[in-house]
């Protein structure tokens, strides 16, 4: 056997291995620059195998010089091709003009029997080019830096460079050894490829679990993992819950119960264990305990893990927070409910009024008739009923939305002072105190007697609250450009279930009152383009009524 003829089988043998690799990269993953790789390693393996034979020794044969140089072509654009989606490129236009051109006249050469040297060179010098400028731009672009970045293209160059050197090879005694070094060399090219493939591969996973674990951590939701077998325990927790609830990760690692422990009792039925969201995969939502006993609303997002034996192992989601969302629906159905009302006051109150007025009237008459002196009493409870019916019905028109409003440069502080005599007398006879602290206010657009009718609900709820001895505190002061109202009393506090509900018309927890008392102050606070807070705790409730000055 030749030398010529075992470089040959040998050539052939570890191009076909470095072919099968890359075939079975490709089958595994489908890239599409794999896809290239393949084809390109594939012409080279039959090329070395049915075509050099043939062109070592004369190119005499056209048909099989002509397929030659389309192998080459074909080789060479499909690694360049390859290379540039492996970075992010695309292998620019003006390569394939000058391409074309140079193949043309090689295959001119070859059928009309130029010395190989002239036929082959023009091919040669296209291939060495285009070899060398993947290099460049592989160089340039990839952003890996391990060894096999500057293998392939070391190799790249020095293969573009051996391309010119072929036809003088090839006229020689050094033929054969030229042939093994340019196997030499796209071997070492495709073990470069290898590992700039596994290089670049490793890259693109760190610096995606990177750009993962900064979302996990800079994202507002709070984002974790449950591990459910063989021993329950949070796997991981972004930062997040430090800002929701209070409680800091390694929390929720020490305690692998915690992610239950701070939902509310009254919700721990809706979410006893996260199996209670995977069946229907839908979003809940509970209330949650923050750290310092703080409510807040919460939505759990669940995405079950399970095993090769479809056995629930882990559990993926996300805590959302959406307490801002939960206040503004209730806003929004406190506003629904005054809407309704307001309706109802605007189309029926006028017209119960009326027939009312006359039946007070005539009983008022009748009852001063002696044949009917026996009956003063029932008819004088009559009367009184009719009285309560139309300080009801008057409730219900200040709801109204079609109730017009006056407003006019006012100071808040003046109608404070000239109301107070009036609020103080109704302090006074419950043995209880009112107290002033009014900071100086401009004057801006209010209707007086609006203004007096929301203090006088709040106060007469807040002397309700209290028991006798304690003192109403009436504040007036400036905050963030806004002039604010802040009526606090010293009773037990409003209960949370009873504050969510605060401003709902007919809800009430007296035993005698219609619930539009607060209904009525949050219609004047919309009228006069106010917001209304409530504050409370076991000492007191106070209510702030904020007015925009920018307005």
């Amino acid at each position: 056997m030749t030398v010529l003829t075992l470089s040959i089988i040998t050539a052939a043998s570890m191009k076909a291995l470095v072919f099968f690799i890359y075939f079975y990269l490709y089958f595994q993953y489908r890239e599409r620059f794999l896809g290239y790789w393949t084809l390109a390693w594939g012409l080279i393996f039959l090329q070395s195998v049915f075509l050099d034979p043939f062109l070592l020794d004369s190119f005499r044969y056209v048909s099989a010089s002509i397929f030659f140089q389309i192998t080459i072509i074909l080789t060479v654009l499909l690694l360049a091709q390859g290379i540039g989606d492996f970075v992010g490129t695309k292998l620019p236009l003006f390569w394939i003009y000058p391409t074309i051109i140079m193949s043309c006249i090689g295959f001119i050469g070859v059928s009309s029997h130029w010395p190989a040297m002239v036929s082959i060179l023009p091919l040669m010098l296209i291939n060495g080019a285009i070899y060398i400028y993947t290099g460049i731009v592989l160089f340039k672009n990839l952003k890996t830096k391990g060894l096999g970045k500057h293998l392939i293209v070391f190799i790249f160059i020095i293969i573009g460079l051996h391309q010119l050197d072929f036809p003088l090879f090839r006229a020689t005694d050094m033929a054969p050894w030229g042939y093994l070094l340019d196997a030499f060399f796209r071997i070492v090219l495709g073990i470069g490829f290898l590992l700039t493939y596994f290089e670049k591969t490793r890259f693109d996973l760190f610096t995606k679990e990177e750009n993962f674990r900064l979302l996990a951590e800079n994202a507002k939701d709070i984002i974790f993992r449950y591990r459910l077998l063989p021993q329950p325990c949070c796997d991981y927790i972004s930062p997040a819950t430090i800002d929701i609830t209070g409680f800091e990760p390694d929390e929720y690692y020490h305690d692998p119960d915690l992610l239950f422990k701070i939902i509310h009792p009254d919700d721990k039925r809706l979410l006893r264990n996260f199996t209670d969201l995977i069946a229907p995969q839908i979003p809940v939502a509970v209330r949650t305990l923050k750290k310092d006993d703080t409510i807040i609303w919460s939505e759990y997002h669940i995405v079950p893990l399970h095993d090769q034996e479809n056995n629930l192992v882990a559990v993926e989601g996300i805590i959302r927070d959406i307490t801002a969302r939960k206040n503004l629906e209730q806003e929004l159905f406190r506003l629904d409910r005054l809407n309704i009302v307001g309706q109802m006051a605007a189309n029926i109150g006028h017209e119960i009024r009326n027939p009312l007025t006359t039946v007070h009237g005539f009983l008022q008459v009748l009852g001063r008739k002696p044949e009917v002196a026996s009956f003063h009493d029932q008819f004088k409870l009559m009367v009184d009923e009719l009285d309560r019916t139309n300080a009801l019905i008057t409730e219900y028109l200040s709801l109204s939305k079609k109730r017009i409003t006056n407003l006019t440069l006012q100071n808040l502080n003046r109608i404070i002072h000239a109301f107070s005599p009036l609020l103080t007398a109704h302090a006074t006879s419950s043995g209880k105190k009112l107290e002033l602290d009014l900071a100086e206010l401009p004057d801006f657009l209010l209707d007086e007697k609006e203004i007096r009718q929301l203090i006088l609900n709040l106060t007469q709820n807040g002397l309700e609250a209290m028991q006798s001895g304690k003192t109403l505190t009436i504040r007036t002061f400036l905050q963030d450009n806004a002039a604010v109202l802040a009526i606090q009393d010293q009773g037990h506090g409003i209960p949370p279930s009873v504050l969510k509900k605060v401003g709902i018309p007919f809800f009430t927890t007296k035993e005698s009152g219609t619930g539009l008392g607060v209904a009525i102050c949050y219609s004047i606070a919309s009228r006069h383009r106010a917001k209304i807070d409530i504050a409370t705790s076991l000492t007191g409730t106070t209510f702030f009524i904020r007015f925009n000055l920018s307005e």
